[in-house]
């Protein structure tokens, strides 16, 4: 077992144990203050029980978001660490740092021309995910992996990193004919990742793939899953143009790209 991963299972416990109330408050407000996180549009600090339930805490009122059928969305509340168009099967995970993409997505489908964009959600953001755009699920890939911070120093530092992480990887279809693939990397005290429409991914020990004869129809803004602490989203697509800045911070529920096809 890699130490991360080690480290991350200690930090999964600690943090799935249910304190007395008044310690728990405690810990939630401590953690509130340190990362500077707004409860705006979530519970009180007194509903969540364990310090992983506000971690992966919910919205009270569903955002709004942009229900353009030609329109993208960010899939969740993150920073632009990267985004740009494949090259050679080959994409960023930051600026000089490449890696490839088949090795991320464990397929030799052909890549290229196809957009990346690197979203990476540090432990102050709300850490569900959602669909981007109508989706139709054809497979799902457990690839089980070291759990390496996905922050900006760790990804300058190392190589490969998102390649070597625990991993889904969603190969999907949407409407307008083109592959998608939604990778959700695990990272440093991310050590399950939950997939709504498959609970038991969240409980697999070793790589796996599961195929859907009847896909799994995911609708534009519908929840996925969610991560504990921060992670990574790549999103891997093609046919859309779109309208970022690296280090720009995004919110689910934005427009980010608008589909090509759309202005013909």
């Amino acid at each position: 077992m890699h130490y991360t991963n080690f480290i991350s299972r200690l930090f999964e416990k600690c943090a799935s144990h249910a304190f007395s109330p008044k310690i728990q408050h405690w810990i939630n407000a401590l953690y509130v203050k340190m990362f500077d996180i707004r409860l705006d549009e979530f519970d009180t600090l007194e509903s969540y029980p364990t310090l992983n339930a506000l971690f992966t805490r919910s919205l009270v009122k569903m955002r709004q978001f942009d229900k353009t059928e030609t329109h993208l969305i960010a899939p969740c509340d993150s920073v632009i660490m990267d985004f740009g168009v494949c090259k050679e099967g080959m994409a960023m995970q930051i600026k000089g740092k490449s890696y490839f993409v088949n090795d991320l997505i464990k397929s030799e489908a052909d890549v290229s021309a196809m957009n990346y964009v690197n979203f990476y959600l540090s432990p102050r953001d709300y850490h569900r995910f959602h669909a981007p755009i109508n989706l139709k699920v054809r497979r799902l890939e457990f690839i089980d992996g070291k759990l390496l911070s996905v922050n900006e120093k760790s990804l300058l530092r190392h190589e490969n990193v998102f390649t070597q992480n625990k991993r889904v990887v969603l190969e999907c279809a949407d409407d307008f004919g083109e592959t998608l693939y939604f990778v959700a990397i695990g990272a440093l005290n991310v050590g399950r990742i939950q997939i709504n429409f498959a609970p038991e991914v969240v409980n697999f020990k070793t790589s796996q793939s599961l195929s859907f004869k009847t896909p799994i129809t995911l609708y534009k803004g519908d929840e996925i899953g969610s991560f504990l602490m921060g992670s990574t989203i790549v999103l891997l697509s093609k046919g859309w143009e779109y309208d970022l800045k690296v280090k720009e911070k995004v919110y689910f529920g934005q427009c980010i790209a608008k589909q090509l096809k759309g202005k013909e």
